[in-house]
């Protein structure tokens, strides 16, 4: 009597139950738009990664994955792509899947960045007859397909501010069905599951951009299916590599470390360290990542450096905005007080014709009463002409002592407004006032504008100047552009500090650092 084995016999490995379904790895965070196609192109540079993970050594059959990655940017970074394909094998059961991601990244501001992906590809998932064994072979033959696939879809967004990051994806968003045989008896089927992941990272960059130090956390969750929850600390050199380590919930303790072997190659390592309690059963996890960046990190130098030169430009746009607004602004406060000023002169005068109607009026009515008030206005203009002549006396011993007192104090008032000590740019040392540095020199700038002409740089100064600030300029050789400048710092923590305290609360606009080297 021949026994029949058939899909069923996999449901034990989970094919009518719920549990995570996509490709699980310890190196993601260099390969996020993996789970989150709104991560594509984010880097603005060109790179290729291979990853291959074997978790649980010490079980037969237990889940190997391969994947191969490939992202870049379009069109001024705003478009991002990527493609990510991988083989999943899990005893008896494989899954292969192809993607194809795009991303467009919106500029909301100079420092923030919101960004849409979605993501569509083909997941076939497979039965390995051959893998199956049984005291009889005769005892096995197939009944259905061995293999089925279904078109899939995932969609992510991506938020940046600054050194924040903050993404939300849902892979496999049309949780399909992968039907075997749809016979009435005994269906047999794959169900795919709607997955969904949300992320946070914050960089904390040291010595510029060479040393950055990474906390990160990542959670995973699904219909009928339990949350997971990575928790994770990076620290990246960027000449040499990186080194971390991650918590994974009810799971295990990874260890990551990774070398540049050139300035476009890095390989990467990855060891879970088993914390449930099966562990010492399953044995040890590993995973190897090797990427190649088209490009050196000079190249990639340059890349950022033309980012910066965007935003900057954008920023140049926004200020001439800003700077036309106001001049129309000023020109109707003019119109306006000009206007009122031609008011109050008209109805001045109407009042005075009204007044001189009444007069009139009242020395035509009783001729009697009109000469008493000549008489009256004789003595008053005699009485005035003696007043004014103890005012003319009093002005002359005044005005000379007067007009001493004022001069004294303006040059009082020049004395003070010459010294470098009295609050100027925010109170700071006189050695890191505008006019006491070399413009160009090396060091750390807190500069309040960049401009393509000089003309506008000088521009700029006078408006400043008009603030009671004292500012300079000067042009970096390497992009033609001037910078100026409030504030010059032999290091990078003081001139951070200048930065983000608005230079003790004295500037009310935007700043940045200009580093010279």
């Amino acid at each position: 009597m021949k026994k029949l084995i058939t899909i069923s016999l996999v449901a034990v490995m989970g094919l009518g139950a719920y549990a995570q379904q996509i490709p699980l790895y310890s190196n993601y965070f260099f390969t996020p738009y993996i789970y989150n196609p709104a991560y594509s192109g984010s880097k603005g540079v060109t790179e290729a990664t291979i990853v291959h993970r074997r978790q649980w050594t010490g079980l037969q059959g237990s889940p190997e994955t391969s994947a191969i990655a490939l992202q870049g940017a379009l069109k001024n970074y705003n478009f991002g792509y990527s493609l990510y394909g991988y083989v999943d094998q899990t005893d008896i059961l494989q899954r292969t899947g192809a993607y194809g991601n795009y991303a467009y990244h919106l500029q909301l501001s100079d420092d923030a960045t919101l960004s849409f992906g979605i993501g569509a590809g083909f997941l076939n998932q497979g039965i390995n007859a051959s893998a199956v064994r049984a005291q009889d072979p005769n005892d096995v033959f197939t009944v259905v397909p061995t293999e089925r696939g279904v078109f899939d879809l995932s969609a992510g967004l991506r938020f940046k501010v600054a050194d924040f990051t903050l993404g939300a994806a849902a892979p496999q968003l049309l949780a399909q069905d992968v039907v075997f045989s749809d016979n009435s008896d005994n269906r047999i089927n794959f169900g795919l599951t709607r997955h969904y992941v949300a992320n946070a990272q914050y960089d904390f960059a040291f010595n510029g951009d060479d040393q950055v130090l990474s906390p990160m956390v990542m959670v995973r969750a699904g219909e009928n299916i339990p949350v997971q929850v990575d928790a994770g600390l990076m620290f990246r050199l960027k000449k040499f590599g990186y080194i971390g380590a991650m918590y994974r919930s009810d799971y295990a303790v990874t260890g990551n470390i990774g070398v540049n072997l050139t300035d476009e190659l890095t390989l990467g390592y990855a060891y879970d360290f088993s914390l449930n309690t099966y562990g010492t059963s399953l044995g040890t996890s590993h995973e190897f990542m090797l990427t190649y960046r088209f490009g050196s990190n000079r190249d990639n130098e340059r890349m950022e450096n033309e980012l910066k030169r965007i935003k900057m430009r954008q920023l140049r746009q926004q200020d001439e905005v800003e700077e036309t607004v106001d001049e129309k602004l000023e020109e109707f406060e003019e119109k306006m007080k000009r206007q009122q000023a031609q008011n109050q002169q008209e109805s001045a005068e109407d009042q005075g014709q009204s007044q001189a109607g009444n007069n009139n009026r009242r020395q035509n009515n009783n001729q009697q009463g009109a000469n008493r008030n000549n008489r009256r206005q004789n003595n008053n203009r005699g009485g005035r002409n003696n007043a004014n002549n103890r005012q003319n006396n009093n002005q002359g011993d005044f005005n000379p002592q007067g007009l001493g007192n004022d001069n004294q104090r303006g040059q009082n008032n020049n004395r003070g407004g010459n010294d470098q000590s009295s609050g100027v740019n925010g109170g700071y040392a006189a050695d890191n006032q505008a006019g006491n540095v070399a413009p160009g020199s090396q060091g750390y700038y807190i500069t309040a504008g960049v401009f393509s002409s000089e003309g506008n740089a000088r521009k700029r100064i006078k408006q400043l100047e008009n603030k009671g600030f004292k500012a300079n300029f000067f042009r970096d050789s390497s992009n033609g552009y001037y910078y100026v400048y409030l504030l010059k710092f032999d290091s990078y923590q003081e001139a951070d500090q200048a930065k983000s305290s608005k230079m003790n609360g004295a500037y009310d606009g935007k700043l940045w650092i200009k580093i010279v080297k």
